[in-house]
């Protein structure tokens, strides 16, 4: 069975996945008595950092709940979590694009290895990127964060004493955050980003410690997030006139950066005001969602094609009842892809390679 702290974080994750896609589905006006409720609806970004406080807990407690911490186990794991549903994700772009031509589509290869390679952002929403996300799905920028902030986690896991490790990550991500000011591209980028994926990870090893959650547990990475923050709000002084080349001017560079960082230590205190009031009705706000946490991923990937820009029903002349079966399809889809495919293909690839089946522990 288990405990009570993973199943919040699968509510969390559960939650945070149809957050995303109703973000992108409702528009930004809905009045209710008056009342604009789509506003409670804005917060996209916010959502995907939610995943990436989550991301660094869970990779940080499987971690260390492994038996085998060799790269290549690890490497495995990271790898077929991530790609094994992306690559269905990207036969569907164009599969979807092909038939909407009506032959067989351009591929567009060189974005497609840009993705695979994990260099893609949002090229209209931030300076100097690599790629563009692949045929128009933007949630894809964070998986190339995520891939990453993998791999610098093995890398410092390696090769830094447990001692120094958090050391380090203040060094390197403070130092990304001052060369961002200068010149923001991929790779600083990803690295400043890093602080906040770490957040996940102090709040794992706090958990696996045993030690309560303080301000003191946390005191020294608020420090850190709190310098970055201070950074920012320098660097959208210094290049505030980017605010009015972008459309989406909250939602792209300098401003973008600044709001993650804020929500981020946002959410670092809030989840120990949370857990001081013991999560006074957490499960009653957020507990159905942990039903949604094994299909949230798919969720997440997929939902551009099936349910945003999906428009077969159309000619059911109702929103409502068409934008409703288009979120059943994407339910139905997520369960196939990430429940069954995904587990199938991952356990025979594990045999294969490991002469064993992979144990089932949060992912």
């Amino acid at each position: 069975m288990k405990n009570k702290e993973i199943e919040k974080l699968e509510a969390i994750r559960g939650f945070c996945a149809l957050y995303v896609v109703f973000f992108h589905l409702l528009p930004q006006k809905i009045i209710v008595l008056g009342i604009n409720v789509g506003f409670l609806f804005r917060f996209g970004s916010e959502a995907v950092i939610m995943f990436f406080i989550l991301s660094g807990f869970v990779v940080k407690y499987s971690w260390e709940k492994a038996a085998d911490k060799s790269f290549k186990n690890y490497f495995f794991r990271r790898f077929t979590r991530i790609y094994i549903p992306l690559f269905f994700i990207f036969l569907l772009a164009y599969g979807i694009k092909s038939y909407s031509e009506g032959g067989w589509a351009n591929p567009d290869w060189n974005t497609l290895l840009g993705n695979i390679f994990m260099l893609q952002d949002v090229i209209s929403l931030k300076p100097n990127v690599i790629s563009a996300v692949y045929m128009g799905n933007g949630v894809l920028w964070s998986l190339s964060y995520e891939w990453w902030f993998y791999m610098l986690f093995i890398l410092l896991s390696k090769k830094v004493s447990e001692s120094k490790i958090n050391l380090w990550v203040t060094i390197l991500t403070i130092t990304a955050t001052v060369s961002y000011l200068t010149y923001p591209f991929f790779l600083n980028r990803i690295v400043m980003y890093f602080a906040i994926w770490w957040t996940g990870v102090r709040l794992a090893s706090i958990y696996l410690n045993g030690a309560a959650y303080s301000f003191k547990s946390i005191q020294t990475h608020s420090y850190v997030l709190a310098v970055i923050i201070g950074l920012l709000g320098l660097n959208l002084y210094l290049n505030f006139e980017y605010t009015k080349i972008y459309d989406y001017p909250l939602v792209a560079y300098p401003f973008i950066e600044l709001r993650n960082f804020i929500f981020a230590f946002i959410a670092l205190f809030a989840a120990l005001i949370w857990n001081h009031f013991n999560w006074f009705l957490f499960t009653r706000l957020f507990g159905v969602f942990k039903y949604f946490a094994p299909l949230s991923y798919v969720m997440y990937i997929s939902h551009h094609y099936l349910v945003i820009e999906a428009s077969y029903l159309r000619f059911l002349n109702n929103k409502i009842i068409e934008y409703t079966l288009y979120i059943i399809l994407m339910f139905v889809f997520s369960y196939l892809l990430e429940i069954v495919v995904y587990t199938k293909i991952k356990n025979s690839l594990t045999i294969r390679f490991f002469n064993q089946p992979i144990k089932k522990i949060a992912s």
